[in-house]
């Protein structure tokens, strides 16, 4: 198996629809707007659930650390939604994503045109205000945390130096100890729960 960075919110499961490398470990998902153009919307824009978005930030919303992945999945559409409407292409040839309410509609990566992003700012959800290292002054000691609770459950992992993901160890014949999909979603979501949700 290939060494590989994780760098997502963490506890956020691969339904995540951005492309910007939300299926790993990270802190930094939600502040990538240009490249945020991801794989998966609806031609219909959902209503956002009531019960997923918190104080808002400069009008987005807020996702919490017990967001299922079936609001956080309406909120995403919403902003591909945006996008695609202020002319971001669609991405013809590829496979759709996971369906439900929407069509399965990909979206052109290039960032382009950056006026669809700036029209659509103020839809791209926020992560949890837990995960993000400029809001919560506990974040540094928690990822470690969050990092040996991975450990702790059989994956071969490591923080990387600078603190912004999680990588394999090198050598390792099955770093993620047999944990694949929704396993490792599970996984990575009992963590961040344990350790970000706890009251420090």
């Amino acid at each position: 198996m290939t060494n590989s960075t994780h760098r997502v919110a963490v506890g956020l499961a691969a339904v995540t629809l951005l492309a910007v490398t939300l299926t790993g470990c990270g802190p930094d998902a939600d502040k990538d707007t240009a490249s945020g153009t991801g794989d998966v919307a609806s031609l219909t824009t959902p209503s956002a659930p009531a019960s997923t978005a918190g104080t808002a930030v400069n009008g987005r919303p807020q996702l919490r650390l017990d967001t299922t992945d079936e609001e956080e999945t309406q909120l995403w559409e919403t902003y591909k939604i945006c996008l695609h409407e202020h002319g971001v292409k669609k991405n013809d040839g590829r496979a759709p994503g996971p369906t439900g309410s929407g069509t399965g509609l990909s979206l052109d990566q290039s960032g382009e045109p950056k006026a669809a992003y700036v029209a659509c700012a103020g839809k791209m959800p926020l992560q949890p205000p837990e995960l993000d290292r400029d809001r919560n002054p506990n974040y540094v000691s928690q990822w470690n945390d969050y990092v040996q609770c991975l450990r702790g459950h059989g994956l071969k992992i490591h923080s990387l130096p600078d603190g912004s993901g999680w990588t394999y160890d090198d050598g390792v014949a099955d770093p993620t100890n047999g944990l694949e999909g929704p396993a490792m979603a599970k996984l990575e979501r009992d963590c961040t729960m344990e350790i970000f949700g706890a009251k420090k």
